[in-house]
């Protein structure tokens, strides 16, 4: 199953190859008028292409969406604790830079006031961060293969039922249901769906090891990698809200599928499968929904920038050589596990290792996996809150001190080497004195006087320092998700985990078996025995890029569309999971998948 990108992306070459084909003079005209169609209708030819996703999304049972959007509410509030966070440092720095100005002294008390005010909140927010974060990595939301699980044809769900069975027979029975320019459009978008569908999921077996129902995992994330791939070549799917608006429908409410669209598919279905014998066609209408949803939250991840550095005076004060500065952060990924081996590096670039042979470079290791994070994530949110902890404290037990220009004994013994234990400071009574005084006003002699002390310079570069390292979490976060398989890994494509699946490997004998801890090794090629009968067939060429399978299923769609529109008759269903490899046609197992060898009946093309 192809990701909603790569649809797109090859609908649209599709459609364009079509209108420049030296087609047959008897196809001319219909030619022409579907091009038309497509043109005038895009939204319908988009829902034919992604009628698997549609499909998907109605048969589940809705909790991966629902992941997604808490994912995408977390994220969102840590944006804002960033962004507060650096409005509150411009605030103090402003006001330090300009000490004697009448109004620095209650501006910085405003700003330590709103430190405060971020404590509470951001203990919630990292609280439900923890939870959401030990549960994706179970990696639950992404189900097992009713296949894979010996399940019966009648139990399957319509998003793997369409992958599997009458897949040609239904892209010509879209054509031969349709009547309007709008159906027209929308079967040219099933056609384009079954071809892509085709082609990339031969592509995705080949780089992941085996099919979608043998490493779930590791599909998934080739899919969204590939996904991200062509996001970064192809402006007019970079961003999945648009996409999602390019599926909108006119003179239905906000975020309806049409009446027409509706009963066009319905009636697809049924002029295509023996209906009673499988599970009823789910909501349509729900499917279309979530996947417009999902399209949406999907661009709510974009990373901010980055913190800019402390104002000139305090480069000069905090750094042996102001003449060369730390430079500011320049990818979320400076110390961002579990992709990353520590602060400060960039991982290697996958290119290959034993049995890959096109590159010197190892391949992912276990730091690829999601489990590595989990640890690291929870001791950075405790260090965030100790220092906002801290950050509460500024108006009360440095100012006796400070206001007369001295060093505070407070900062001395709980902050200067030791914020982040800030929960557990053991406040003498003359401490918790002066933070019961904490809220008396500051008066503009008192902070002036502050101002000059060195430990206030100090204080602007911790302040610095919490908000990168609350950028390094927001790109923590993003990692954590896309390396979960629930986003796309947008510019993470050189990290050994995603560049694995963007260029053919060298070992092209397959199916793989599953991996037992699936879980745990997903991020490396499998390891299992073949799966009898083996596949030894490589279509796509060792190292070819996804642009290869995109090139093919351009050309097969537009040779399938001209034999549908001459009459020539359905001659193969092909399984659009490629489970047994390239062109395979629709199959069933006989007996266990377990069985060594499995057991294959291929289904002749009039059968279910």
């Amino acid at each position: 199953m192809i990701d909603a990108r790569t649809h797109v992306v090859a609908l649209s070459q599709q459609i364009d190859m079509l209108a420049a084909a030296p087609v047959h003079p008897r196809l001319a005209a219909a030619r022409d008028q579907l091009v038309g169609d497509c043109a005038e209708h895009r939204a319908y030819a988009r829902l034919g292409a992604l009628l698997d996703h549609v499909l998907h999304h109605a048969a589940s049972d809705g909790s991966e969406l629902e992941l997604l959007k808490e994912a995408s509410k977390m994220w969102t509030e840590g944006l804002g604790l960033y962004t507060e966070v650096g409005r509150i440092r411009s605030e103090i720095e402003s006001a330090l830079v300009d000490p004697s100005n009448p109004g620095s002294a209650s501006r910085f008390c405003d700003a330590t006031l709103s430190f405060r005010q971020l404590m509470d909140h951001a203990k919630d927010t990292f609280t439900e961060m923890d939870s959401l974060g030990k549960r994706l990595r179970k990696m639950s939301h992404i189900p097992r293969h009713p296949r894979q699980e010996n399940e019966p044809l009648s139990e399957w769900g319509w998003g793997d039922v369409f992958l599997a069975r009458r897949t040609d027979a239904l892209a010509r029975a879209a054509f031969s249901e349709a009547g309007t320019a709008e159906t027209r459009a929308m079967a040219f978008g099933i056609l384009s769906g079954y071809a892509t569908n085709a082609h990339g999921s031969t592509y995705l077996t080949q780089v992941v090891g085996g099919p979608r129902r043998s490493h779930r995992f590791r599909d998934r994330i080739a899919r969204n990698a590939v996904g991200s791939w062509f996001g970064e070549r192809y402006p007019d799917v970079r961003s999945c809200r648009g996409m999602a608006d390019s599926l909108r429908f006119t003179g239905v409410p906000d975020g309806a599928l049409p009446g027409d669209a509706i009963d066009f598919i319905n009636r697809t279905l049924a002029a295509t499968y023996d209906l009673p014998r499988l599970t009823p066609v789910p909501d349509l209408g729900q499917g279309y929904e979530r996947l417009i949803t999902q399209l949406e939250l999907l661009d709510t991840f974009g990373q901010p920038a980055p913190p800019a550095l402390p104002a000139p005076q305090f480069i000069t004060k905090m750094f042996s050589d102001p003449a060369h500065p730390p430079q500011s952060p320049t990818t979320p990924e400076t110390a961002t596990p579990p992709y990353a081996h520590g602060p400060g590096v960039v991982p290697t670039t996958y290119s290959g290792g034993p049995g890959f042979g096109y590159g010197q470079k190892p391949p992912p290791t276990a730091t690829d996996s999601t489990a590595d994070s989990e640890s690291a994530c929870g001791s950075f949110c405790l260090a965030v809150l100790a220092f906002l902890a801290f950050a509460g404290l500024l108006g009360g037990p440095c100012w006796g001190e400070w206001a007369d220009g001295k060093s505070c004994t407070f900062w001395e013994k709980h902050v200067a080497e030791n914020w982040r234990n800030a929960f557990t400071i053991d406040l003498s009574q003359e401490e918790k004195d002066a933070l019961a005084a904490q809220n008396q006003p500051l008066t503009a002699n008192n902070f002036a006087a502050a101002a000059g002390v060195p430990q206030i310079d100090e204080l602007v570069s911790q302040l610095f320092d919490l908000q990168v390292r609350l950028w390094e979490a927001l790109g923590k976060a993003s990692a954590f998700l896309s390396g979960c398989g629930l986003i796309y890994p947008e510019g993470r494509l050189e990290f050994p985990l995603y560049r694995q699946f963007l260029a053919v490997p060298n070992d092209t004998v397959q199916p793989h078996r599953p991996e037992p801890d699936d879980v745990g090794t997903f991020y490396r090629y499998p390891r299992t025995e073949l799966e009898n009968p083996v596949d030894f067939s490589a279509p796509v060429p060792v190292g070819a890029d996804p642009g290869r399978f995109l090139a093919v299923s351009v050309s097969d769609c537009v040779q399938e569309w001209e034999d549908i529109a001459d009459g020539s008759p359905g001659v193969v269903n092909l399984d659009l999971d490629a489970d047994r490899g390239v062109a395979h046609p629709c199959w069933s197992t006989v007996g266990s998948i377990d069985d060594d060898p499995v057991g294959v009946d291929v289904i002749a093309y009039p059968d279910q």
